[in-house]
């Protein structure tokens, strides 16, 4: 397929040319069958993979992603390459094709992760029966765990194989390849790169997932919990052995007119006592419980608790007074725009209510994407929409928000790449003035301690890709 728009010749960028050279130099070369592009979100790895599908002359691609970048692909398909508009099939509720209209010999097949995933969905065995050119997976750390998507896509050991068998070229797009930590990278690698995973002690085959975790991560063995994952380590031997089938740049190295980032923590108004008071008892017990736990036991109940997910949305709740206190004052004094994001659709709701003068729009999982592109777009273009409020899950990747320079996080995710990805709606190409990012949060509270277990996080992920923070 070619068919490339004429002025965005002048459009791409000299580390763009780069990294599209690079991925169909190094999947024609035959030695490997996938590539990830992980640069940092806001680079522009969706028009990169539209030029190297371009090189590669491939006629049958399937692109899946998030449902909210779906409608985004759409877009940048009509933009930058809009001969190829007539041969896109795009599958979405509301929308669903003709199966046959798949089997064309020139076909781009937009898919998302939960039509793939579903019990009941068809479309994943179809997509398997067929032969692909090229499969793109979009923020392919959604791929980090067992799961019915990472099945879909991967396949189950001693099972099928997924639909990535079904593609002679496979490209994985994500700007943060372990949100968490090193062992989330493993269905990736024994899926696409298996060599990775050979050692001294696993010489002919790769090694099991329980081992290579042991390789590089952190843990603690707690005798309630089990193995409870810490951080990572031995980053520089992952690095090195990934480093034919990963191209990563940062912002900074590539990006350079693009002004930093700048992040702060910001206590809110409100006392530990205050807040501690207007906590029921259950609530209370365990909050005293957690502040005094060790780090392995916090982490295991930030990951599977349903009372601490309770505790959190509260003290969600609790913030929104003092949260919507600070953001008045900083779009009274100034600030034209501002992105807050949070967690619980609740306290989201709650903000939003309260916000209602600056016209705000509000993007949450229940949001259908063709709304959520209307709203990103009211916010982009019309003055009196002065904030944009997301939860973190929803709004967090595929959307661009540069009409804002600031950015809020409410109720940051304990997940560091995930609050990344927020911030980076806002920093990115077309971002012309430097990006605060203030993390709210209450002041002697497990609030204050979970902020504060994410930012040892974040330095240990960021290690993985010789990032700074």
């Amino acid at each position: 397929m070619n068919g490339i728009t004429p002025s965005l010749s002048s459009v791409v960028r000299d580390y763009q040319e780069a990294g599209a050279s690079w991925m169909s130099r190094t999947l024609g070369s035959g030695s490997t069958r996938a590539v990830m592009l992980a640069d940092d979100p806001g680079l522009g790895k969706s028009l990169q993979a539209l030029l190297a599908i371009d090189r590669m002359n491939a006629r049958r691609v399937c692109i899946v992603s998030p449902a909210g970048a779906r409608r985004v692909w759409w877009t940048q398909i009509h933009t930058w390459f809009p001969v190829w508009a007539s041969r896109i099939v795009i599958i979405e509720p509301g929308n669903m094709p003709a199966s046959s209209a798949l089997e064309a010999p020139d076909v781009i097949v937009l898919v998302s992760y939960d039509i793939l995933s579903q019990h009941s969905s068809t479309w994943k065995a179809h997509l398997m029966r067929l032969a692909w050119d090229v499969l793109v997976i979009d923020e392919a750390h959604y791929l980090k765990a067992k799961s019915n998507r990472t099945a879909a896509l991967y396949g189950l050991q001693g099972g099928d194989a997924g639909i990535q068998n079904s593609a002679s070229s496979v490209i994985l797009m994500t700007g943060t390849p372990s949100p968490n930590h090193a062992g989330e990278l493993y269905q990736h690698l024994r899926t696409f790169w298996p060599q990775v995973l050979r050692s001294l002690e696993y010489p002919d085959r790769p090694m099991p997932e329980e081992a290579f975790i042991e390789r590089v991560c952190e843990w603690r063995d707690d005798p309630k919990l089990g193995r409870v994952i810490t951080g990572s380590k031995n980053v520089g031997w992952l690095r090195q052995r990934m480093r034919p089938y990963v191209l990563y740049r940062s912002k900074r190295q590539v990006l350079h007119e693009l002004k930093p980032v700048i992040e702060q923590d910001v206590p809110l108004s409100v006392s530990p006592e205050t807040t501690l008071r207007d906590l029921d008892d259950e609530q209370r017990a365990l909050h005293r419980e957690l502040m005094h736990a060790n780090e392995a036991r916090l982490l295991r109940a930030m990951q599977q608790s349903a009372p601490l997910a309770t505790l959190r949305r509260r003290l969600g709740e609790l913030k929104i007074a003092g949260a919507a206190e600070w953001i008045i004052e900083r779009l009274e004094c100034g600030t034209r725009k501002m992105l807050v994001f949070g967690w619980h659709p609740r306290v989201l709701e709650l903000l939003h209510t309260r916000m209602m003068e600056f016209y705000p729009v509000i993007v949450t999982g229940a949001t259908p994407p063709d709304v959520r592109f209307k709203r990103v777009e009211f916010f982009q273009s019309h003055p009196a929409c002065r904030l944009f409020i997301g939860q973190i899950r929803a709004a967090g990747t595929a959307l661009t928000l540069t009409a804002a320079s600031e950015v809020v996080m409410l109720e940051p995710s304990w997940v560091p790449g995930e609050n990344r990805q927020a911030i980076d709606r806002a920093h990115r190409l077309g971002q012309h003035d430097s990006v605060l990012a203030t993390y709210l949060y209450l002041p002697g509270t497990l609030d204050a301690r979970i902020l504060n277990v994410m930012r040892r996080k974040q330095s240990e992920v960021a290690e993985l890709l010789q990032e700074e923070v």
